[in-house]
């Protein structure tokens, strides 16, 4: 932090951000808010202030134009790893939700993410917690207590072990409702994007990973320690598309990816990048022939895009 030189200029209604000598759009972010992203981003810090305009309807517009269409209403949501509340903020814009609860393990996130509630006045976010890697296997909400459950980039910086997490997702998730479990890189695509990008490290062993990084990524990981390369929450493991599903599998689930424009639509309608573009074309008969043989074809995809939605009990059960 030292060593960062920035400054802030407030406009009265907006701020604005120079970091290292280079001069970022206004924002309406607080000079407070904005001071805890550098901290905790550092010259990472720029890309966040417009997470909210830039991420927010690229990720949730499918689900709320899926959701609207069906009369949703008055929804009790759950926000699940909600980084600075950049989503929190989009979310509490929506006018079919009623109440948010939100949480996350980072410390600096979560006190970021309480300022912009109270600064921004949203008042449909009843709490943002900070729980631990271990609270989160056991959420504090009943069974059934939301009717939206959203884990957006969140399966991939979980504990190896996290199925009882992912769990918790679907048991706090009532009948009827909807789990979005989105932005979240696939470790069966052979290239890893999210973290090292590097072609089929997240397959191999933590050890052989870690010399593999430093050998090809040297101004990335050449200094960076063991231990923190297979800490908790590095990410580049990726997740499999059974950790997104609950210990039962799809028992009891509505698979709505592709109806609702995630899945393969998704992936096509958001390739803007002229490599990505170009790529299509082998995607598309990888996923129709997923879609023939009744497997999501978001496992031909780098990224999962998913929306799920937990059956009614059958009467009588």
């Amino acid at each position: 932090m030292a060593d960062l030189e920035y400054r802030i200029d407030d406009f009265g209604d907006r701020r604005v951000l120079t970091l290292q000598g280079r001069t970022y759009p206004p924002t309406r972010y607080s000079k407070r808010v904005i001071e805890m992203l550098v901290e905790r981003k550092q010259e990472r810090a720029p890309l966040y202030l417009s997470f909210k305009e830039t991420r927010g309807p690229l990720y949730l517009d499918p689900l709320f134009r899926w959701l609207r269409a069906r009369g949703a209403r008055d929804l009790a949501v759950l926000e699940v790893g909600c980084s600075f509340g950049h989503m929190t903020e989009y979310l509490a814009e929506q006018r079919e939700i009623a109440t948010i609860h939100a949480f996350d393990a980072d410390p600096q996130f979560v006190e970021i993410a309480r300022a912009n509630v109270d600064e921004l006045r949203l008042g449909r976010v009843r709490d943002v917690r900070l729980f631990s890697n271990d609270e989160t296997r056991r959420l504090p909400w009943p069974d059934g207590a939301f009717d939206l459950v959203l884990a957006i980039g969140v399966i991939e910086h979980l504990p190896r072990d996290r199925r009882a997490q992912v769990d918790e997702y679907y048991r706090v998730l009532a009948p009827g409702g909807h789990i979005a479990i989105l932005d979240t890189p696939n470790r069966f695509f052979p290239l890893e994007t999210h973290s090292i990008g590097l072609p089929l490290v997240q397959w191999m062993t933590p050890s052989v990973a870690y010399r593999y990084a430093r050998l090809c990524r040297p101004r990335k990981f050449g200094n960076l320690e063991y231990v923190d390369f297979v800490a908790d929450g590095t990410g580049w493991r990726n997740a499999s598309l059974a950790e997104c599903l609950p210990s039962s599998g799809w028992a009891g689930l509505e698979d709505l990816t592709e109806a609702a424009g995630y899945g393969w639509r998704f992936f096509r309608a958001t390739a803007r990048s002229r490599t990505r573009r170009a790529l299509l074309p082998l995607f598309a008969p990888l996923c129709a022939a997923l879609a023939a043989a009744g497997r999501p074809p978001s496992l031909a995809l780098p990224y999962f895009n998913l929306l799920f939605r937990k059956r009614p009990a059958t009467r009588g059960a």
